[in-house]
């Protein structure tokens, strides 16, 4: 069941928090503990998936809903939980590479940059984990209201300028006038457009690298574009998009550990808000993600 990775997940990060506070922690052993948390996450999203493809062909029809509102809770809870001792430890590791606590050692400094990274890969992990389950489930519910499209995208471009410098990618954002008004909930569409751009940001070429957020008009439809002149994808790989943890073969891809999830969530968070997402591309020339959603008349 989730909830064993969980148990599990959660008690390996209060050892940690707890050696944190103690001051206990062992530099030589901390990679290795932090990867043993992350594989017990990783193991629960299999295991959530697992069970709940198994209640859905074994269970009554009458049953399903019931089942899936309570596996939601049940994720729900753990994952609160979870991120608790999370939170500690990444305050720990920010106030171990603080000024104030001194200059630290080149070795010191890539231990405390370790647990930062591995920190916020894992609360990332949690939150997409969380998401996916949400969407699956039918708990996460959007919140409309008049809104532009251009605070949208200034919300995603604020989201993703830091990821895009780090990785030395060129990011565009191109809002002309005149586009129609929304009425959405403007901050899960920005989460979407967020998981579309960093798709693209990272998956494109730190050398030549370019993705660009742009809107169009057609109407009272707007068409939401993010552009990009990577690694593209074959027409098998584009059948996949939206599945669950599906990765492409792809050393680029396979370079950077992520979760299979961005693209999934992003699919369903437009679902949700009545909008409709296609995708076009073609090896080593590029993807573009298109999403289209009807405007305030």
């Amino acid at each position: 069941m989730p909830d064993d990775a969980l148990h599990e997940a959660r008690h390996l990060l209060n050892e940690l928090t707890e050696a944190a506070r103690k001051g206990q922690i062992i530099p030589i052993r901390l990679t290795g503990q932090l990867e043993a948390i992350q594989e017990a996450f990783e193991r629960a999203q299999e295991q959530q998936a697992q069970a709940a493809a198994a209640a859905a062909a074994a269970a009554p029809s009458g049953d399903i809903e019931r089942f899936t509102q309570e596996l939601a809770g049940l994720l729900s809870h753990g994952f609160h939980d979870l991120r608790l001792p999370l939170t500690n430890i990444r305050g720990y590791a920010d106030m171990l590479g603080s000024p104030a606590m001194g200059t630290l050692s080149d070795m010191q400094a890539q231990f405390v940059g370790t647990v930062r990274t591995n920190a916020r890969r894992m609360e990332a992990l949690l939150i997409d984990v969380s998401d996916i389950a949400k969407l699956r489930c039918g708990t996460l519910k959007a919140t409309p209201k008049m809104d532009m499209f251009k605070n949208i995208a200034m919300m995603t471009e604020k989201a993703m300028r830091p990821l895009a410098d780090e990785l030395q990618r060129k990011f565009e954002v191109d809002v002309p006038q005149g586009l129609p008004l929304l009425n959405t909930d403007g901050e899960l569409l920005a989460k979407a457009l967020n998981k579309l751009v960093e798709n693209a940001l990272r998956y494109t070429r730190p050398e030549d690298g370019h993705v660009r957020l742009s809107g169009e008009a057609e109407g009272k439809l707007l068409h939401i574009r993010v552009e990009d002149n990577g690694i593209g994808m074959s027409p098998e790989e584009l059948g996949q998009l939206g599945t669950p943890y599906f990765r492409a073969d792809n050393d680029l891809v396979l370079s950077y550990k992520g979760s299979g999830l961005g693209i999934p969530i992003a699919f369903g968070l437009i679902r949700l808000l009545g909008g409709s997402i296609g995708a076009a591309s073609q090896p080593g020339q590029g993807t573009t993600f298109t999403v289209t959603l009807t405007g305030m008349g």
